[in-house]
């Protein structure tokens, strides 16, 4: 019986994580910063769990746009929006 090979996009014997990028650092860390500093201002709980999940939900758009398609398609549209 002949042993089956990997595919050729997937990587043996590596490990899943990697490191994160000093964009996605700096992300992480001012979204914690945003949260203590709301939190030692007092702000009510519900409020800064408001704010994470409105970062986090601009995070996982804004990596869509860039990794599909759309991104290149909504380019123009945003610049001549901010123009």
């Amino acid at each position: 019986m002949s042993r089956r090979q990997p595919a050729a996009c997937v990587k043996t014997g590596s490990s899943a994580s990697q490191r994160l990028g000093g964009a996605e650092a700096a992300v992480i860390i001012v979204i914690i910063i945003v949260a203590g500093v709301a939190m030692v201002v007092g702000l009510p709980l519900t409020v800064i769990l408001q704010l994470l999940a409105g970062a986090g939900l601009v995070a996982v758009v804004t990596v869509l746009l860039i990794t599909s398609g759309l991104g290149k398609v909504l380019r123009p549209v945003l610049k001549a929006l901010l123009a």
